[in-house]
């Protein structure tokens, strides 16, 4: 056998033992966990989830894991923001609203709460509703909501 052929069937049977070792390997998905937070069933688990979700852009797998979360704790503003922010990146509107309005009734003096709100009426096509709502959060300290209202006075 020549040297070519030989490094060729060693090559093929490398790959072959590669192949059989690999399938013996149980496949695994790696999962998320936040070490600051315990892995339980709580209420922050959930949200922390949901916050990973949504930074990877799985905003209905979000709403799944902010749902258990509020299941858990339904009076945390927290919970509700993050799910109208979830439902207003999937362009659902009304329970985008209906998420953020709850928060905001929870923690009224909220700036981002109030931020959130005027943006997703942004989204939803009702801007001459939106503009109280910045106002409001601007006059509470929100950067976001000043910086806004300070380009629309300035126009484009």
């Amino acid at each position: 056998m020549r040297m070519a052929d030989a490094l060729k069937t060693m090559g093929l049977l490398t790959g072959a033992v590669s192949i059989l070792f690999l399938s013996l390997i149980p496949a695994v998905q790696a999962e998320y966990a936040n070490p600051s937070i315990p892995r339980s069933e709580s209420a922050a688990y959930w949200l922390d989830q949901g916050g990973m979700l949504c930074t990877y852009g799985n905003y209905k797998a979000a709403v799944r894991a902010y749902e258990k979360a509020l299941a858990l704790a339904p009076n945390d503003s927290e919970i509700h923001f993050s799910l109208g922010v979830a439902y207003a990146e999937l362009g659902d509107y009304a329970n985008a609203l209906a998420g953020i309005d709850k928060a905001i009734s929870l923690a009224p003096d909220n700036a981002r709460y109030l931020y959130g709100r005027a943006w997703c009426l942004l989204l939803a096509g009702r801007a001459e509703e939106a503009r109280p709502v910045f106002q409001r959060a601007a006059e509470l300290g929100s950067i976001d909501a000043q910086n806004y209202l300070q380009r629309q006075a300035t126009g484009p």
